[in-house]
């Protein structure tokens, strides 16, 4: 199998050397199988994405995309609409692997196991060296995710993974501003909840309603103002949060929309944080289409698009064939 690992060299832990070219060379030299062969593309410039992208998905088997989630969710925006062409051209659709190379890899932890930056190249040679060839590969291993589908009203529709809006995309904002890292992203959520509770620096921006309308499959959401509506194919998140309380259903996604007063919300972070407890004015459960009308803009897999206001419909893509390190058992 021919093995392209698509590196963003910009990605925190990229950036810092952890993933560098010559490190990753150097670990595929000494355990890849000889029967794959491999190559690295890095640091394509914006312009050249598509183009690029393209010519990987035609001559790759598998293709690990190393950097953080927005490496991830831009790989997929160009990468899902190829399909088609593949198919046409009777050209298999390449397997991915994403390494977590970025501040929080939340995408990366959910499909690959047990990955640290020390590891991940190593297993990333450990999971293709099980398969000599693409229609070697044991249907166990491959994860099937379809990645949630944006159409946002005056814009062209794109792909991603975790979609937040009010609270969490202010909170994202100032994060951005203050720089990356999972210990930063910690330290905020807890200054975020001291902040609701008995004010500070951030009360002005996290202590507000947004105007907010909601349409879950049949089911309106009766409030119209909301503290925040997440929406994800995961059931783990950021950290250690796991704030859903289904279980994961084929072809839906999750949706959790918070309206109740913000300091009861932050008395009940954990709960809420954990999937343990829905408070009175709060919705938690699936879907399988979101139509939203809000105030502000949003974040996708950590990236932030400014807007004054927004109206989109949320469904879910086209399959997306990960390739990891432990039998499916059907669950997200």
């Amino acid at each position: 199998m021919h093995i392209t690992f698509f590196l963003n060299p910009f990605s925190g832990k990229a950036f810092y050397g952890f993933f560098s070219e010559e490190r990753i060379k150097d670990i595929l030299r000494k355990h890849l199988s000889r029967s794959h062969t491999f190559e690295i593309v890095s640091g394509v410039p914006p312009d050249l994405l598509q183009q690029k992208i393209r010519e990987i998905a035609f001559v790759s088997d598998v293709i690990v995309i190393v950097g953080g989630d927005g490496t991830i969710k831009t790989f997929a925006d160009f990468f899902i609409p190829l399909y088609d062409e593949l198919k046409t051209k009777g050209k298999n659709i390449p397997f991915l692997i994403p390494i977590g190379a970025g501040s929080l890899n939340v995408v990366a932890k959910n499909i690959v196991k047990n990955q640290t930056p020390g590891t991940a190249p190593r297993i990333v040679c450990d999971i293709v060296n099980n398969f000599s060839s693409y229609s070697d590969v044991d249907p166990l291993y491959i994860r099937k995710v379809r990645p949630l589908k944006i159409e946002e009203e005056g814009f062209s529709p794109h792909f991603g993974f975790m979609f937040a809006n009010g609270l969490i995309f202010s909170a994202m904002e100032y994060y951005y501003s203050k720089g990356f890292g999972p210990e930063k992203a910690l330290s905020l959520m807890v200054k975020s909840i001291l902040s609701i509770i008995f004010g500070g620096e951030l009360s002005h921006i996290l202590k507000r309603f947004i105007d907010c309308e909601v349409q879950i499959d049949d089911f309106t959401f009766p409030h119209k103002k909301v503290v925040s509506c997440i929406i994800s194919v995961f059931r783990k998140m950021v950290l250690f949060t796991t704030p859903f309380t289904r279980n994961y259903q084929k072809d839906k996604f999750f949706v959790a929309v918070f309206a109740d007063p913000h300091i009861k919300l932050a008395l009940n972070f954990l709960w809420i944080a954990l999937g343990k407890k829905v408070l009175e004015k709060s919705f938690n459960g699936v879907a399988q289409n979101v139509k939203m009308s809000f105030e502000g803009g949003y974040t996708l897999d950590g990236e932030v698009f400014k807007r004054e206001k927004t109206t989109l419909k949320i469904s879910l893509g086209p399959e997306l064939l990960f390739l990891t390190n432990e039998k499916q058992k059907g669950s997200q």
